[in-house]
């Protein structure tokens, strides 16, 4: 059932880009960023979500149950730097519950994208 939630948050994360990019047009500027980041919140939640839906089956699949956090931890140090970087509320957020850390996930790329718009391209 999570999945599908996820699903449908990534095709309406695609949907929203289209709607404004292509409809919403003639909208403010700070509409259109409003669009935007809403699209870009959903197409993260959906993202993440299916991502720690795949991190769990790995997981139970190879006997460990023990906290997401702790387990992708382990897991997300062997990727790689960019893999800390983008995956980081997979090792801070302490739930087991995939579509509580991808909702944290998703506020916080929206905090981290709107701090980035704010600061260059303030007008």
């Amino acid at each position: 059932m999570k999945k599908i939630i996820f699903y449908l948050a990534i095709l309406a994360g695609i949907g929203g880009f289209i709607f404004t990019f292509l409809i919403a047009v003639h909208d403010s500027d700070f509409q259109k960023l409003v669009y935007a980041l809403a699209s870009f919140f959903l197409l993260v939640f959906g993202g993440y979500g299916l991502y720690a839906e795949y991190l769990w089956e790995k997981f139970r699949a190879a006997g460990k149950n023990e906290n997401l956090c702790v387990e992708a931890n382990y897991y997300i140090q062997k990727k790689g730097f960019f893999s800390r970087m983008f995956l980081f509320p997979f090792t801070k957020v302490k739930s087991s519950n995939s579509f509580f850390v991808s909702l944290l996930g998703a506020i916080a790329w929206v905090i981290i994208v709107s701090i980035i718009v704010k600061t260059f391209f303030a007008s």
